[in-house]
């Protein structure tokens, strides 16, 4: 039973929502031109990250407009690379290496699909061939009807042999 008095307005439990067109496009935004989730939300007028990856789960339009967002920062790293390379000399080669790889492995991470190794899985069976896919069916263990289904299914493929084991057993 309720004890909300009639004509009473209702009014929303918890905290409002912040989250407009214009935040998504801030936080979009902001990740395209190099910066990180984490950096974004740490700022004050900015969401939290448990408020964000909440948004994912509510907004899947918001998901998916910052894995977009993801795939730009992405950019911002690869450019990083090349700077990283044109500034590399005898003297700091170690230390660039070590930022290069960095760099390289955040793209990767951030956009598989562009900036991610290509693999692809082959699967062949002894020396190479063709993977063969054998099983045995103890025609014994089936019911006189599925028997006959069974041995009228190797007659159309063309594969059966004439004999029925179970024949002489009754």
């Amino acid at each position: 039973m309720s004890r909300k008095k009639p004509g009473a307005v209702s009014k929303p439990v918890g905290r409002p929502s912040i989250y407009t067109d214009a935040v998504v496009d801030a936080i979009c935004e902001r990740m395209i031109m190099g910066e990180s989730l984490v950096k974004i939300c740490a700022d004050p007028q900015m969401p939290s990250r448990p408020t964000v990856y909440a948004w994912f789960d509510r907004h899947p339009e918001f998901h998916t407009k910052c894995a977009r967002a993801r795939e730009g920062l992405a950019e911002v790293f690869v450019d990083k690379i090349m700077t990283l390379a044109d500034e590399t000399t005898e003297a700091n080669v170690q230390s660039q290496k070590v930022k290069i790889s960095t760099a390289q492995w955040l793209a990767m991470k951030m956009a598989p699909r562009i900036y991610g190794d290509r693999t692809t899985t082959q699967i062949t069976g002894d020396g190479g061939g063709p993977v063969v896919i054998s099983q045995t069916i103890d025609v014994r263990q089936l019911d006189s009807d599925s028997r006959e289904a069974f041995k009228q299914a190797l007659l159309s493929a063309g594969r059966v042999i004439e004999h029925d084991p179970n024949e002489g057993d009754e």
